[in-house]
């Protein structure tokens, strides 16, 4: 079984080697130019974009390439190139060691090129910006050539709502301290020359001409210069970098960039990228970390895909460099290894997403990344006990998410016998009861549960979705509340929240509803209505039937919409109000509501009402259906919200691997039905053959589980 081969595919392109360097251009614009023409990042700091390749003949013409993918999988992306009689395969890879790699093979036997690696990044004196960002400090060794990339944020932003990369933010306070990423630019064989020269901005498109190439090159050598502190004043302009190889027939060239927070790890990551083994090493680097996790297959590939690819997303999103700052609210510290929520705009720690990652990472064999989380959670905690809901390396935290962390660690606690100080959960527990209202846990603005524009907060304030400021008791903040509270063994924080949650529930309506200020019930039917069957033990699961299995409300043909279908503002086409919106939550399939969703069913049917066994397996392939582009299973995918009736992902916003819910978790304890709690096997009733996971980790070893016609059989190897 090689997740690997089973992950190939046409239509992707992210790069990830699992420590931080990434990638993953939403909306590339460049895919077919070789190298890396479109942005990247190391961890959350963005790089518009790396190096190119120029081939010219013995004349010093340029070669005119005709390209396409070939194909992608986890560990590498091949293009081919076409030139009149020339053929070049390039593969490209990112290397656990942070390094961009390209890799190009001459397919047809014909007379060696040049090959110029090609750099052109900004260079500006240090102003205001949001953020400032320039290359500086370029510097010439024989094998290579360094730079560092420096970017620096101010120390207030305004925020900007819309969710896009390209953020439109304000500031008029003074800037922080500048972090610095350092490059390193080299290839596998030794440079014949190089140039580097300092212009005034023009178009940076990856051709030729706009190269200083065609000036430069002579009798096919560059004049070995670096002109960039020549210049009789230090305009603001780009910094082109130029270096000559050659490609024969014989051996292939491999162009890299290697990165990290000092020059020398920069150096360190580009010699160990630059010796013609990166693409083996990228195999080898993938195939380890998938033999790190539980060892599962099914007879339906839809499932056994959506299992592995999972896996493949929080690698490449994996962010683990020592030393990597964090902008703590109460003082400078470092970041321990954690999960990014995404790419692009979600390149950062994400206390939302952060209660997901914490459940998936929990089943890895090595908890380091899972304990990582927890650790960056007590660092970022503020002054008041609250926690920030984005956390940067540079960038100042912003906001507040409400968040299930308890349900997590105590997993991560079940699967590894791992033991933590929980006194800043306790202190976050304070906080929450500090803007609690008889047991009810206050929401304040609409992007504290990370679901906004719902009419859950327009009802109480007309204008909530305008930013403005209210109060409403929150079934899922007060679910949470409970959860978190069942941990730290405060039963009566436990009793407040399922008392208050009692007292929410509609019994005409059905539905547990939010709680306003005035003490009347909202009527309102978003699927947080659902959460609080996560918390009590003696809940009136009549709205499963009214609400949640009908298919006129929640039960549509591809996913769970966020809020009912007979809700007024209810849309499946992402409209908020006639205008289609990039993050609504009035309609559409969230990944984040449908992992709840599948586990609500689950709890449920185990604990009550056995009759909900198969709906609730249905709910869970419908789940991973949706997960997967027209229902292909060679095709997972996780965008960041569905339409709930046919399934089509938000292709408009370019954020796939977007790890904003748990699929791992969900098939593990329900298509497996493995708890870690009791070491026991109960799964789902789904229509899938046979099941079988191995090593799943427990305290002491490992538990295998075979599943066949819905009935589990377990064995155990270890200790304990």
């Amino acid at each position: 079984m090689d997740p690997l081969a089973r992950l190939g595919r046409k239509d992707k392109w992210f790069l990830g080697g699992g420590s931080g360097a990434i990638f993953a251009p939403p909306f590339p614009r460049f895919l077919t130019a070789p190298g890396f023409c479109d942005e990247c990042y190391l961890a959350d700091i963005r790089i518009p974009r790396l190096f190119t390749a120029h081939f010219m003949d013995r004349h010093d013409r340029p070669l005119r390439l005709t390209s396409y993918v070939k194909g992608w999988r986890p560990d590498r992306l091949t293009i081919m190139h076409y030139g009149g009689d020339v053929v070049i395969r390039e593969q490209r890879c990112v290397t656990s060691g942070n390094a961009w790699v390209a890799e190009f093979e001459l397919v047809t036997a014909v007379m060696p090129i040049t090959v110029v690696m090609y750099t052109v990044l900004p260079h500006s004196e240090a102003v205001a910006g949001t953020p400032w960002q320039s290359l500086s400090q370029v510097s010439t060794s024989e094998s290579a050539i360094s730079a560092t990339w420096q970017t620096a944020w101010p120390m207030q932003v305004s925020e900007d709502r819309t969710g896009i990369d390209s953020e439109r933010l304000h500031s008029s306070s003074g800037m922080n301290q500048p972090i610095d990423v350092h490059l390193a630019f080299g290839a596998s064989q030794a440079r014949q020359s190089f140039v580097i020269e300092l212009a005034q901005a023009h178009e940076e498109l990856p051709l030729w001409e706009v190269t200083v190439l065609p000036e430069c090159l002579r009798s096919g050598r560059l004049p070995n210069t670096d002109r960039l502190g020549l210049a009789s004043r230090q305009i603001d302009g780009l910094v082109h970098i130029a270096q000559q190889y050659l490609l024969d027939d014989r051996t292939p060239l491999t162009l890299a960039c290697g990165s990290g927070l000092s020059q020398s790890a920069a150096l360190s990551s580009l010699k160990d990228a630059a010796t013609g083994e990166a693409l083996a090493s990228s195999a080898k680097d993938w195939r380890l970390a998938f033999a790190s996790v539980p060892q599962f297959e099914s007879s339906d590939p839809l499932l056994t895909n959506a299992y592995w690819n999972r896996w493949y997303g929080l690698r490449l999103n994996t962010v683990n460099i020592p030393g990597l700052s964090l902008a703590s609210p109460t003082g400078p510290s470092q970041f321990s290894p954690f999960v990014t929520e995404g790419v692009g705009f979600f390149r950062n720690f994400v206390t939302y997403s952060a209660q997901a990652h914490l459940r998936e990472m929990a089943w890895a064999h090595d908890p380091a990344i899972a304990t990582g989380i927890v650790a960056n959670l007590a660092k970022i905690q503020r002054p008041d006990h609250s926690l920030p809901g984005h956390s940067y390396s540079n960038r100042p935290s912003r906001d507040f998410y409400h968040a299930d962390f308890a349900t997590g660690i105590s997993q991560l606690c079940a699967i590894h016998g791992t033991s933590f100080d929980l006194t800043w959960l306790a202190r976050y527990a304070d906080y929450l009861r500090s803007r609690s209202a008889d047991g009810w846990v206050q929401i304040y603005d609409q992007n504290e549960t990370g679901q906004e524009y719902m009419s859950r907060y327009t009802e109480v304030l007309e204008t909530a979705d305008e930013w403005d400021r209210f109060s409403v008791g929150g079934t899922d903040a007060t679910t949470y509340f409970g959860l978190l509270c069942k941990l730290l063994g405060d039963t009566d924080g436990v009793t407040s929240a399922c008392r208050a949650l009692d007292e929410g529930y509609d019994s005409n309506a059905r539905f547990y509803c939010d709680r306003k200020t005035d003490g009347s019930l909202s009527t309102a039917r978003p699927a947080t209505g659902f959460y609080p069957y996560l918390l009590l033990d003696q809940a009136d699961t009549s709205a499963i039937d009214r609400w949640l299995l009908n298919p006129e409300e929640f039960w549509l043909g591809a996913g769970f919409p966020a809020t009912a279908a007979s809700d007024p503002t209810f849309d499946a086409h992402a409209r908020w109000k006639g205008r289609r919106m990039n993050c609504p939550w009035n309609g559409r399939a969230w990944p984040m509501v449908n992992s709840h969703i599948v586990d609500i069913l689950a709890k449920v049917a185990r604990s009550s009402r056995p009759d909900l066994r198969s709906r609730a397996g249905e709910a869970l392939m419908k789940f991973m259906r949706m997960m997967s582009v027209d229902g292909n299973p060679h095709r997972p995918s996780s965008y960041e919200h569905y339409n709930p009736t046919d399934g089509t992902p938000s292709l408009y916003r370019g954020f796939d691997d977007y790890m904003h819910s748990w699929i791992v978790d969900l098939i593990i304890r329900h298509a497996v039905g493995y708890c870690p709690h009791t070491g026991r096997a109960d799964p789902l009733r789904l229509e899938v053959d046979w099941i079988r996971c191995e090593n799943i980790p427990r305290p002491g070893g490992f538990a295998h589980v075979e599943v066949r016609n819905g009935d589990a059989e377990v064995s155990l190897d270890g200790s304990g």
